[in-house]
């Protein structure tokens, strides 16, 4: 009889740790800019803890939203590093017409892109931008630099 009394205060108290230990997500958005205040405006954010990947998307007047396992969800607290996939865009007037294949189907070459950001904002292991969570008003605004192709 003891040892099923126990067994059960053990469960209990192994309940109560799974349950606490999961904290609450707090929320946070932010905008991704460039140094002369201009937006970028394609990309994901991500925030990569080493155990946690949370991420936003990029809208076109530069804000975001950060989600974990769905939009706009937060993340736990902590420390984060801070990088920025996908911000790159098709280079006008690329994609050339090669020609037909042998079947008469048109061929065209695969269209070139420009990176918006600078290489070290696109690796977790480059990147310089942390952000502690939670961010003071729940608010994260990362500025980069252009690419050196790009800077005017």
């Amino acid at each position: 009889m003891i040892s099923i009394q126990k067994h059960w205060l053990l469960a209990i108290l192994l309940l109560g740790v799974i349950t606490t230990g999961c904290g609450k997500n707090s929320p946070l958005r932010g905008t991704v800019t460039y140094e002369d205040g201009t937006p970028v405006t394609v990309g994901t954010v991500n925030f990569s803890s080493g155990t946690v990947l949370a991420r936003g998307t990029i809208r076109s007047d530069g804000s975001f939203v950060v989600g974990t396992l769905k939009d706009a969800d937060g993340l736990p607290s902590g420390e984060y590093k801070v990088y920025i996939q996908g911000a790159e865009v098709v280079i006008p007037n690329s994609v050339r017409n090669l020609g037909v294949d042998s079947m008469g189907t048109p061929v065209q070459s695969m269209p070139a892109f420009q990176q918006l950001v600078d290489r070290k904002y696109m690796c977790e292991n480059q990147t310089p931008l942390v952000c502690m969570v939670p961010a003071p008003g729940n608010r994260f605004n990362v500025v980069v630099e252009k690419p050196a192709r790009v800077r005017r």
